[in-house]
């Protein structure tokens, strides 16, 4: 089978070959070994071929991605069958035995090696994964959008079980990227109606006109005055909620202007730099809560099965690009000029 590796040039400079691998082992106890049918390109990829994210060399790379169950190794519960459509969480190699997976926090565990990052990634065709992290899903959701089912974990994760929004808080997303997109379709999922979307169009106007498709009434460009406007939307008291999906420094210091005193800020998107200036005594005298969120726990991805059957279509918008593993160089040029949204492999 092929698979798509990533390796550093003798100046450090990371690059993706696309290369030939000796066939996938038959799966252990405990194991399914899952045919994958689809996968997402995360932003977290692109940043590993530039350098601002680090992988092993000789690692597959990827880690979103749906499949279907072809082989199973003993000790694996009758529940699985052969065909089976399937999702899985990245909690491979979790011990079950420190102090953050005693908590009921496997997601922490120090000792996990995720798929794409710590162990072989999903730009392939078979995957072993261990049995807790395999999960069925209804078969009329399509793989392209089941392969979204790990970034919207990350977004129930960090949006619903870490900082708790509920369906009254008027919230404020920054950024429409795909997490920012699926952060909306999961609020409006929950029943929130007090929704603004703010995003750049100086690239665009794709991802801001895809907001408005999906139902939110209030998206605004990045330029305009959105401190005035989040005022008279919110009759002067401020947002409940600011989720940031950008990463962008000016957007982070903005969203903390538009909080009430005791608001969330909820910080889901990557910097591009590795430091970046925060208004840290503005944060402080407000007391915000801050949740930064990067990964996703088991009752994350509960939440997202139900939403993968409950929003298909919505997802699916996110979907602009749906090419071959062999074309993955014209799906990352997709992604960097931005005329793609979403972006999938099929292996």
């Amino acid at each position: 089978m092929q698979a798509l590796k990533k390796y550093s040039d003798d100046k450090g400079q990371a690059f993706f070959q696309l290369e030939d691998m000796e066939p996938l082992a038959a799966p252990g106890p405990g194991e399914i070994q899952v045919e994958i049918q689809s996968v997402g390109i995360c932003t977290s990829d692109v940043h590993v071929l530039h350098g601002a994210m680090q992988m092993p060399d000789g690692n597959v790379v990827g880690h979103e991605f749906s499949g279907t169950v072809a082989a199973m190794g003993a000790d694996v519960p009758d529940t699985f069958k052969s065909g089976q459509h399937v999702i899985c969480e990245l909690a491979v190699g979790a011990c079950f035995n420190c102090p953050q997976c005693e908590r009921g926090h496997y997601e922490f565990c120090v000792v996990k090696k995720p798929p794409g990052w710590a162990s072989q990634g999903v730009y392939t065709k078979y995957i072993n994964m261990p049995v807790h992290c395999v999960m069925p899903i209804d078969e009329s959701i399509p793989f392209d959008v089941a392969a979204l089912a790990e970034p919207m974990a990350i977004c129930a994760y960090g949006i619903v079980e870490r900082a708790e929004v509920s369906a009254d808080d008027f919230t404020v997303i920054y950024g429409m990227g795909p997490i920012g997109l699926l952060s909306l379709i999961l609020l409006q999922d929950i029943g929130m109606k007090n929704i603004v979307c703010v995003t750049p169009t100086r690239h665009g106007r794709q991802r801001f006109e895809l907001a408005q498709q999906l139902g939110c009434e209030h998206v605004y460009d990045s330029s305009e005055d959105i401190p005035a406007i989040i005022d008279t939307l919110t009759k002067g008291m401020g947002a409940d909620c600011v989720i940031d999906c950008s990463g962008a420094a000016p957007a982070i210091n903005q969203g903390f202007d538009l909080l009430r005193k005791g608001g969330k800020f909820v910080a889901l998107g990557i910097a591009n730099d590795e430091a970046i200036p925060l208004a840290f005594n503005k944060a402080l005298l407000k007391a915000l809560h801050l949740v930064f969120s990067c990964t996703s726990s088991h009752n994350a991805w509960e939440i997202t099965r139900g939403i993968l059957e409950r929003q298909t279509e919505k997802i699916a918008s996110l979907v602009t690009h749906s090419l071959p593993l062999a074309d993955w160089q014209q799906a990352y040029a997709a992604i960097e000029d931005r005329s793609a949204i979403k972006a999938v492999l099929r292996p």
